[in-house]
C-alpha cells in the first residue's frame, strides 16, 4: 500500500513540474503547444541546424501554451532569456544565437539576440525588420509560414553579415529630408522679407527729407516665426511591440 502511493505521488509531483525540466537538451525547435505537424517540424529543425553549421550561430524558436506557466517570470522577454541561459543555449563559445518565443494563452512573443556574431547580425534596426517579416504571417494563424519566414530570415542577415554587409537603417532618406527642410525655412524667410519691401520704392525727390518734416508717427515691431510639427511614424508590425535589453542580449517583446 506505502509503495502505491508513493508511486502516485512521485507521478503527481512530476506533473507539477514545468513543462522545461533542468538539465533538459533543447532543440532548435520545441513547440510545447502544438501549432505545428512532425514533419513541419522536421524541416524547421533541418533549416536551423544548417544555419549553425554553416555561420556559427543558433536559431531557436519555442511554442508554449503560457509562459506564466514557466515559472521563470510574468515577463515573457525575461522568461525568453532566462531559458536561453539555463539550457545554456548558443554555438561555439560565445553562445551566439537567436530564441524566438511564443505564448498561445494571451499571443504574446519575444525574441532574444545573445552574443557578438548574433548582435553584429541583428542590431536594433534589424530585429525590427526581421519582426516585419514573421509577426504578420503569425497574426493570421500561420504558424508554420511564420516560423519559416523567421528562421529563413534569420539565415538571410547571417549571411550579410558574413559579407560585412549586416541589415543596418539608411541615412539617405534623413538626408533627403534634412535638405529639404532647409530649402523650406530659406524660402519662407526670402518670402517674409519680400513681403516686407512691397512698399519700399526710389524716391526721386528729398524734399520730404531736407524739410525736416519727417515724423515718425507710429513703430511696430514685426517678428517673423515658424511652427514645427513633428509626427511620431509607428511601426509597421501587425502587433504591438517595444525594443528590449537584460539577460546580457536584446531583443523585443509584444504582442501577435
Amino acid at each position: 500500500m506505502k509503495n502505491k502511493l508513493f508511486a502516485f505521488l512521485l507521478a503527481f509531483s512530476i506533473m507539477l513540474l514545468p513543462v522545461f525540466s533542468a538539465g533538459a537538451q533543447l532543440n532548435y525547435v520545441t513547440d510545447e503547444a502544438g501549432l505545428l505537424y512532425a514533419d513541419e517540424v522536421g524541416k524547421l529543425n533541418d533549416i536551423c541546424y544548417s544555419i549553425e553549421e554553416e555561420y556559427g550561430c543558433a536559431v531557436y524558436m519555442i511554442t508554449v501554451p503560457d509562459y506564466t506557466d514557466l515559472g521563470y517570470s510574468y515577463d515573457i522577454y525575461e522568461t525568453a532569456y532566462s531559458i536561453y541561459h539555463n539550457y545554456n543555449l548558443g554555438s561555439g563559445s560565445g553562445r551566439d544565437g537567436i530564441l524566438l518565443l511564443l505564448s498561445m494563452e494571451d499571443r504574446d512573443f519575444a525574441f532574444f539576440v545573445y552574443g557578438d556574431k548574433a548582435s553584429y547580425a541583428f542590431d536594433d534596426y534589424g530585429q525590427m525588420c526581421l519582426e516585419d517579416e514573421f509577426l504578420p504571417l503569425l497574426s493570421q494563424n500561420d504558424w508554420y509560414g511564420g516560423l519559416n519566414a523567421y528562421a529563413y530570415t534569420c539565415l538571410s542577415y547571417l549571411d550579410l553579415a558574413q559579407k560585412g554587409e549586416p541589415v543596418r537603417a539608411s541615412n539617405g532618406p534623413i538626408i533627403v529630408i534634412a535638405v529639404l527642410v532647409s530649402f523650406l525655412i530659406a524660402f519662407i524667410a526670402v518670402s517674409i522679407m519680400k513681403a516686407g519691401m512691397k512698399n519700399v520704392y526710389q524716391k526721386t525727390e528729398a524734399n520730404n527729407y531736407v524739410s525736416g518734416n519727417l515724423n515718425l508717427t507710429n513703430t511696430q515691431d514685426v517678428f517673423a516665426y515658424m511652427t514645427q510639427t513633428r509626427q511620431k511614424i509607428e511601426s509597421q508590425s501587425s502587433g504591438s511591440s517595444s525594443s528590449r535589453s537584460g539577460g546580457g542580449g536584446s531583443g523585443r517583446a509584444g504582442k501577435f
